[in-house]
């Protein structure tokens, strides 16, 4: 027979009642109120240890026993697979050097989650995900990031709002026509071109750029035409942002990015935060430095293919670099490493005629 002292909750009354507690290999009692509780041993459930907070003892009846050291008691029960497990957790978070393992261990889970798990389930959703669906997504997207002026506040105290990133091309149709037949003929001499729509833009916030959305659009902006110097650097360039599309990269990205803020609101809590922040987070994406060199692949080969001079894709990006601009172009904030990342555009030969049809076109 053992004894020890409790505090004693009824379930039903917050108020604590001070008790003696005595018990057997069999069972445990006490009196409290002028009513004596006996509780079989089996029945009774021990919340594991939590630091250094009073044991908690659930009695069957829905009351319970709080206790600073119940040490006695617990060696009374007998071993479940269920009291081992909290045994040796117990142990173990209160040893420093576990501790130290678990957290290194939970960090090292985290990362590869993030850096391959995620990526990895990302893909196969993005390729199970519809065309049309995606095409829509693309087509949200854009809508978005055209420039776009509201009006706020009532008729005595009005302001104006712009918000998105593009403005409407000032290319004549003409000029957009050519770029665009261009970009078909070339994708004619390829056996895995994908479908694509080409978009013209101002560039406004972003500059001298092209990049592509989900859905198959492809954005080029005024100032990259004006900074090329032949329109076969911007089929070469349009011929990379090909690359992301075939490969679905900015789908990818983007289921990415949404993952990865799901498992964080999963570990915070913080679900408002994700939400308000998934559409600054969509316009800010960037490309993995992979994605970017399997576009570079896809456009290395496709201009050998049409026999235009790889050289001209490293001569737009290296303008690129030198410009002076508000915003970084995608095509170059993802590639530190551009001299390496140009070499085999500049080190490519060809051995055949430039391919007809693909001629420069003057502005």
């Amino acid at each position: 027979m053992i004894h020890f002292h409790a505090d004693y909750f009824d379930g039903i009354s917050a108020r604590a009642v001070k008790v003696e507690i005595e018990a057997n290999s069999e069972e445990i009692a006490f009196g409290a109120g002028g009513v004596r509780h006996v509780f079989r041993l089996a029945d009774i459930r021990v919340q594991p240890k939590l630091g250094r907070a009073r044991r908690v003892i659930e009695l069957p009846d829905g009351g319970r026993l709080e206790a600073g050291d119940i040490a006695l008691l617990e060696a009374l029960q007998r071993p479940t697979g269920e009291t081992v497990f909290w045994h040796w957790l117990h142990r173990l978070e209160n040893h420093l050097g576990w501790a130290l393992f678990a957290l290194i261990l939970t960090l090292l889970a985290g990362w590869g989650t993030i850096n391959f798990l995620i990526p990895a389930l990302a893909e196969q959703v993005a390729y199970a995900i519809p065309p049309s669906m995606e095409r829509k997504l693309g087509e949200q997207v854009l809508a978005m990031m055209d420039e776009q002026i509201w009006t706020v506040g009532d008729h005595e105290d009005q302001s104006s709002l712009q918000l998105g990133y593009f403005k409407p091309s000032q290319l004549d149709q003409a000029r957009q026509t050519a770029l665009s037949e261009q970009l078909k003929a070339l994708c004619a001499k390829q056996p895995d071109c994908p479908a694509h729509e080409l978009k013209f833009r101002g560039g406004g916030k972003i500059g001298a750029n092209a990049f592509a959305l989900p859905g198959g659009f492809v954005v080029l902006t005024d100032e990259l035409v004006a900074l090329a110097e032949t329109d076969l650097e911007i089929i070469a360039i349009l011929m990379h942002e090909l690359g992301h599309v075939k490969m679905r990269h900015t789908l990818r990205q983007t289921l990415q990015g949404a993952l990865s803020g799901l498992l964080l609101a999963a570990v915070t809590g913080d679900v408002d935060t994700l939400a308000s922040g998934l559409p600054a987070a969509l316009m800010e994406l960037r490309y993995s430095r992979q994605m970017e060199t399997e576009a570079d692949a896809y456009a290395l080969a496709s201009l050998r293919r049409a026999c235009v001079p790889p050289r001209l894709f490293a001569a737009i990006l290296q303008r690129l670099e030198q410009e002076d601009s508000v915003s970084i172009p995608e095509i170059v904030s993802t590639h530190p490493d551009n001299p390496a990342r140009l070499q085999p555009f500049l080190e490519a030969k060809l051995d055949c005629e430039l391919t007809p049809g693909l001629a420069r076109t003057d502005p």
